[in-house]
């Protein structure tokens, strides 16, 4: 009883660091672009890679994992280009967009990661599991064709970032198990590449001359390092929830962050939110959780023994 006690306080606690790091750095990312004008999505990811990398090599340091041995890091350059991709277009489509906006398009990733599956890796999606994704593309529809601050850059950089995202979600899932890697393992080099590969887009991504005369007063690099605390937050939260729980527990997570963000994004920064875009968040929320059930089901009758037989029986004579 202690050891399980023990388990569930450690998955409650991994649960309440990914909630409150995810949620704190999309709306501290917000209060820098909106409110201190730091509009250098870029240059704040860089300052999120290097700084989560020597977080890993302060865990290496207390001994909480070791770095694989022997390791090839031009093995890691693909999902380090992968995830360079994911985060700047991600803070660039934040600054750009709503909180809203950004937050319901990237509930797209999901059919996206779905179709990427199925013709990459040859993993098929039920029919039910694809009906109850047609909530979720109705409450994204209307959000979009009723949230003011939508425009055309700022939707282009949302796309940049779903496809992005749907590849480096699926890459995260697969490289680990093609390399041999924990989560950590593979985030400590990642993280480093990553890193210098955007340090050399800065100039291309952001104005760098506004940048070198930004006012980097006591107060703004203050905010800069909580947005890089939170941004590490996430990383850790996440392979350490991933690792105490499942993928379906992560992505109920993930589905409370955005109801929280949602809110927090309508109470903070879009107090003028329209009737359309608060019934689009409430169709999205929905099939979100319609979505989450099915999957539920789905998970809980694959793990059934009788299931598991008949579906046994099924290939043995499909083979015959």
């Amino acid at each position: 009883k202690m050891a399980s006690d023990a388990s569930l306080a450690s998955i409650v606690i991994a649960f309440s660091l990914n909630v409150v790091a995810s949620c704190g750095t999309v709306f501290l990312n917000k209060y820098l672009f909106k409110e201190l004008g730091f509009k250098f999505g870029t240059a704040l990811t860089v300052c999120h890679f290097f700084f989560c990398h020597l977080m890993c090599r302060l865990l290496i340091a207390y001994k909480v994992f070791k770095p694989k041995e022997n390791l090839n890091w031009m093995s890691v350059v693909p999902i380090a280009l992968s995830s360079c991709g994911y985060v700047v277009f991600n803070n660039i489509s934040l600054a750009l967009n709503s909180v809203s906006f950004y937050q319901v398009m990237k509930l797209l990733c999901t059919p996206i990661i779905i179709a990427i599956q199925y013709l990459v890796y040859s993993q098929k999606t039920s029919t039910i599991t694809m009906a109850s994704l047609v909530p979720v593309l109705l409450g994204v529809f209307v959000t979009v064709f009723s949230d003011m601050e939508a425009n055309l850059l700022g939707t282009i950089f949302a796309v940049a970032a779903i496809l992005s995202n749907s590849v480096y979600t699926v890459w995260g899932k697969e490289m680990p198990k093609k390399l041999e890697l924990s989560g950590l393992q593979l985030l400590y080099p990642q993280t480093l590449i990553s890193g210098i590969i955007l340090t050399f887009t800065i100039p291309f991504f952001d104005d760098y001359a506004a940048l070198v005369h930004f006012d980097f007063d006591w107060y703004n690099v203050m905010i800069i390092l909580c947005t890089c605390c939170t941004a590490f937050g996430v990383n850790f939260s996440f392979f350490l929830l991933v690792g105490k729980t499942s993928p379906l527990t992560t992505n109920v997570v993930g589905y409370f962050k955005t109801c929280v963000v949602f809110i927090g994004g309508i109470l903070l920064f879009s107090g003028d939110s329209s009737t359309k875009s608060l019934i689009g968040i409430a169709i999205t929320l929905l099939g979100t959780l319609l979505y989450t059930y099915v999957k539920y089901q789905e998970q809980m009758r694959q793990a059934d023994p009788q299931v598991k037989l008949i579906e046994k029986l099924e290939k043995e004579n499909s083979k015959v």
